[in-house]
């Protein structure tokens, strides 16, 4: 081919030669961009495919990087000869202890006794609680080979350790002959944000669990909520919850401790509730909605969590006595045991038996406020007339003393000495914003924003999409 090609370059003119190679030059290229172009093309076609065709994933924005390993711990024993190291897990079950644990494990008593003496001086094991997971550690030298190890001969306990709490990790190692440290390693943590879109259905509990949240964060929600919504009242199937709350992981990417509730919105009838976390100067926090009011109110609505409202405020015939008399607050029944927290910061004016009340707490807040709560089982501890209590606060818990046909709350709120209907309540927000408190609440709003929309898929925005298509076939 290419000799009949340059016999015709030789026949042809020189300005017909040099029209004829830029002619194949052309073609060159041209197949070369051909076959770059069908390159990216099968490229781009597989990048399609995997985001079409392949599920979604939220994935958790990590806001911090874990910090590097604890150097302390390995300059402390650097010393110590090098040894082969193996060990095993358990855990505490009711009724047990540290030294009974590691008699169960089969170590001698005088070495446990010894690694427990060392531990005392760091931590009290009387603490550690029922579930409590403790590694124990066993070690033999350097030049036994592993296939050996099965003799107790070869190795000998040396030491434990354990998480008392979710940044720290205590260590007991052996450094001699009934020897042993202790020594307290900080844990680094991750945080990672986590967002759920949900819709309700049968209760706020059961949708923010439904969403990812553990039961102690539910509980801060629903706290949250308590001041603006009653929800015994005003909740309906279709509601929308929004939440965006932290979690903290350890260096083995395994969730460490609960983090915090950073952002929470509540469509109840229409009406949208959202609130935003603001740090203050001051170390402490809080939430305020768009124009800066904190949710916090005087007075809570509801000061008892999952209760049913079993009796109004007003004239009602005694369940009891069988009499119409005014029944001067609201009965919420919930199981016996059931926490009751006081309805806002106050002082406590009376603590004891009262007559048909049963026990009886009675509190003083601001602004000539007072709410009471009867028919307890018992009272909190270290609580005594005249102490300080802070709202949120477990009081009490809910029991059926006194005239009472069984476990409920009877709950009163009196201003200027009358009783008023707790439900009816419109108490000022506890604190608002300034200017400058303002400028950080928006830019705390941009940021929850960002990060919002980073986490949010395409799972998440169907989620609102029967709620709307919903309200608009009741119209």
């Amino acid at each position: 081919m290419e000799t009949s090609e340059t016999h015709a370059l030789e026949e042809l003119q020189p300005h017909e030669e040099a029209a004829l190679l830029a002619q194949q030059t052309r073609r060159r290229r041209a197949r070369f961009r051909f076959t770059l172009a069908a390159f990216a093309g099968l490229v781009m076609m597989s990048w399609l495919a995997g985001q079409l065709l392949l599920p979604d994933m939220p994935t958790p924005v990590l806001s911090a990087k874990p910090a590097p390993s604890e150097p302390a711990l390995a300059a402390r024993w650097a010393s110590l000869v090098p040894m082969q190291r193996t060990h095993q897990s358990d855990s505490l079950v009711a009724g047990d202890s540290l030294a009974a644990l590691l008699a169960r494990a089969g170590i001698d008593g005088v070495e446990a006794d010894a690694a427990l003496d060392a531990l005392r001086t760091e931590f009290d094991p009387r603490k550690l609680k029922v579930g409590q997971k403790v590694r124990i550690f066993s070690e033999w030298p350097n030049n036994i080979s592993a296939n050996k190890t099965s003799e107790d001969s070869l190795k000998r306990f040396a030491g434990f350790d354990f998480i008392p709490e979710p940044r720290q990790r205590l260590v007991v190692r052996r450094t001699g002959h009934l020897d042993f440290d202790v020594v307290k390693q900080e844990r680094p943590l991750s945080e990672r944000f986590f967002f759920t879109d949900t819709l309700i259905s049968s209760s706020v509990y059961e949708a923010a669990r439904g969403g990812g949240m553990s039961p102690n964060l539910v509980v801060e929600l629903i706290r949250l909520f308590s001041f603006s919504i009653d929800f015994q009242r005003d909740m309906r199937e279709g509601d929308q919850l929004e939440v965006l709350f932290t979690r903290r992981f350890d260096e083995n990417n395994q969730l460490a401790e609960e983090g915090e509730i950073v952002f929470a919105a509540l469509t109840n009838r229409g009406k949208r509730y959202a609130y935003w976390r603001l740090a203050h100067d001051d170390g402490t926090h809080g939430y305020y909605d768009d124009e800066g009011r904190s949710v916090q109110r005087l007075l809570m609505k509801t000061p008892v969590d999952g209760a049913r409202l079993s009796s109004r405020f007003g004239m009602r015939r005694h369940p009891i006595l069988g009499y119409t008399r005014l029944h001067r607050g609201l009965d919420f029944a919930a199981p016996r045991g059931t926490p009751i927290y006081a309805a806002g910061n106050g002082t406590i004016v009376a603590l004891g038996r009262n007559g048909d009340y049963g026990k009886y707490i009675r509190l003083r807040h601001r602004n000539g406020y007072e709410t009471a709560y009867a028919h307890m089982n018992g009272y909190a501890r270290r609580l005594k007339k005249g102490a300080r209590v802070k709202q949120g606060q477990v009081i009490g818990y809910v029991g059926s003393t006194g005239l009472a046909t069984g476990p409920h709350l009877h709950y009163e709120v009196l201003r200027h000495k009358k009783p008023v209907n707790p439900r009816d309540l419109e108490v000022p927000a506890q604190r608002s914003l300034a200017d400058e408190g303002l400028d950080k609440l928006r830019m705390a709003q941009t940021a929850i924003g960002s990060r919002i929309n980073a986490l949010a898929t395409d799972d998440n925005r169907l989620h609102s999409l029967p709620r709307q298509s919903a309200a608009a076939s009741q119209q």
